[in-house]
């Protein structure tokens, strides 16, 4: 069967033929090999084209249009073909540029709020909202997650540098950072 899908998909391509969709699909969900690198093939530009109309930089517009097309095969069982193809992938796509302004946004707000004794003081005046959002669950916030944060996001530390400061595993900060984080998710949902 992949034999004869490759040599179906590469006579198409020699043809400058274009595969009907449905076909690209059950060839994509059989993970036929050629299926795949056609996919990639004609849909890499349109897909960028997209992304590159809501993100300014070209290495995040490519580095976005990667992580799609791997969130679209981890998808494609799911999908059931009732749009075009290039209609899923940009819906996918939407939601990957939503989470990369969110993470974008979440550590240009950290670099930009002290996390030391400045924050319990109330020595800043933010007018933005959610620059005051940020204050209020940080405030919330355990002393060592604070300075997790803090080491990590707004220091630019690594993880490992971190461990060797505090003198724990690289394992044991992997793990703090994990439930600060989550801690942080949870007291910003919280908030009105």
């Amino acid at each position: 069967m992949k034999r004869r899908a490759y040599l179906f998909i590469t006579s198409a391509m020699h043809k400058n033929n274009r595969l009907e969709e449905a076909q690209i699909l059950e060839l994509l969900k059989l993970g036929d090999s050629a299926a795949v690198e056609y996919w990639l093939t004609e849909y890499e530009n349109p897909l960028a084209a997209y992304i590159s109309q809501k993100v300014d930089l070209p290495a995040d517009t490519k580095e976005l249009t990667q992580e799609t097309f791997v969130a679209c095969l981890k998808q494609l069982p799911l999908f059931r073909g009732d749009s075009s193809i290039l209609t899923w992938m940009i819906s996918i796509a939407r939601h990957q540029i939503a989470d990369y302004y969110r993470k974008k946004y979440t550590k240009q707000a950290l670099k930009f709020l002290p996390l030391s004794h400045y924050l319990f003081e109330a020595k800043i005046d933010d007018a933005h909202e959610t620059s005051e959002k940020v204050k209020q669950v940080l405030g919330r916030m355990s002393q060592t997650s604070q300075e997790l944060l803090q080491k990590k996001y707004v220091d630019g530390r690594k993880v490992a540098e971190i461990a060797k400061e505090w003198g724990r595993s690289v394992k044991s900060v992997e793990s703090e950072l994990f439930r600060a984080r989550a801690e942080f998710r949870e007291l910003y949902a919280q908030v009105d």
